[in-house]
């Protein structure tokens, strides 16, 4: 099985070609056991990097037998040394190790050589910024004169600050899945790493949406017809290309625009992502004294130790645990 001149084009599903041509139906199965399209996508551009750095720097490589531990040393280092972040460093390691993993199931080849590589340690380079309470008390306070159109940024913005949920998560919301169960609105996503999540919605938030859910029903026409259970929650309210076409999801581009001309308008000058919402989420979810684990499993997060690296407020110095200490009280008389 001869390593081709060119490796996994993004336009195409083909991985590798040899003289009998690689089978599709296994290049099909590796990448779509992974749900999410964003996983996928990212997979393909990871393992096409490795590949094509195997092919510029290591010619005498013919084949996959001839992949060895030392080839993914180099690879670890050569995007080290192109001053790429830890995080992004690990996440194309991993999804190489998961690609030859697949070949080790199929038995191409005996063993992954990947699997002893020492990754470097995940410290941020670029860290997600936290908004503060004030900042987003002052942002939502802005919003809220929003009317018509101006309601799906009000709802977007509600929504990321006051659920902590991801952008892609926001994103694929359907009409089906906000309810009401047992007294409390709750939305039912399919998280990072396929997880199912039921996440209780601040009443405010609930207002806020079912404010926009009745614009759009107000809205509705011959053309769009009437909400669906299965119909996007966030959607855009007009399309240059198609303006026949507006039952389909928000754009992701217009999630990063409706964050950061609002954090504009509201004076925050510090670099905004939608991911600073869930920064912030967590952020004042500790700070208020919210249980770590029970913020952990809110969120989705596998580990605690990831709910705390979101965790962008620094402890009040008063706080520290030194002044707890019960055997430095003084003895009352």
């Amino acid at each position: 099985m001869s390593l081709p001149a060119k490796i996994i084009s993004h336009s195409n599903l083909q991985i590798l070609k040899n003289e009998n041509s690689f089978n599709p139906e296994l290049e099909y199965e590796f990448f779509h056991n992974f749900q999410s399209p964003h996983t996928r996508k990212s997979y393909r551009i990871d393992i096409s990097q490795f590949f094509e750095f195997l092919r510029d720097n290591f010619s005498l490589i013919l084949n996959y037998q001839d992949i060895k531990r030392v080839h993914f040393v180099a690879f670890r280092n050569w995007l080290t040394d192109s001053n790429l972040a830890p995080k992004s460093v690990n996440r194309k390691l991993a999804a190489n190790s998961s690609f030859f993993d697949f070949l080790v199931e199929k038995n191409i080849i005996a063993f992954n050589p990947s699997t002893s590589i020492k990754r470097p340690r995940q410290d941020v380079v670029k860290p997600t910024n936290d908004v503060s309470d004030e900042q987003i008390r002052h942002l939502l306070e802005l919003v809220e004169c929003q009317k018509g159109p101006g309601l799906l940024h009000k709802a977007v913005l509600y929504t990321l600050f006051t659920t902590g949920i991801r952008k892609a998560e926001l994103i694929n919301l359907k009409i089906k899945n906000f309810s009401m169960k047992n007294g409390f609105y709750i939305i039912e996503i399919r998280a990072k790493g396929g997880k199912q999540l039921t996440k209780v919605i601040h009443p405010k938030c609930a207002e806020v949406i079912n404010e926009y859910l009745e614009y759009l029903k107000s809205e509705s026409n011959e053309i769009n017809g009437s909400l669906h259970p299965e119909d996007w929650i966030f959607r855009p309210s007009k399309n240059p290309l198609d303006p026949n076409q507006l039952i389909k999801p928000l754009n992701p581009k217009s999630v990063d625009y409706i964050i950061k001309t609002w954090c504009h308008k509201a004076g925050i000058d510090q670099r905004i992502s939608p991911h600073s919402a869930r920064a912030s989420y967590i952020g004042s979810a500790l700070e208020s004294g919210v249980d770590l684990y029970k913020i952990s499993r809110d969120v989705g997060h596998a580990s605690v130790k990831t709910t705390e690296e979101y965790n962008k407020r620094r402890q009040k110095l008063s706080e520290s645990p030194v002044f707890g200490l019960g055997f430095m009280d003084k003895k009352k008389d």
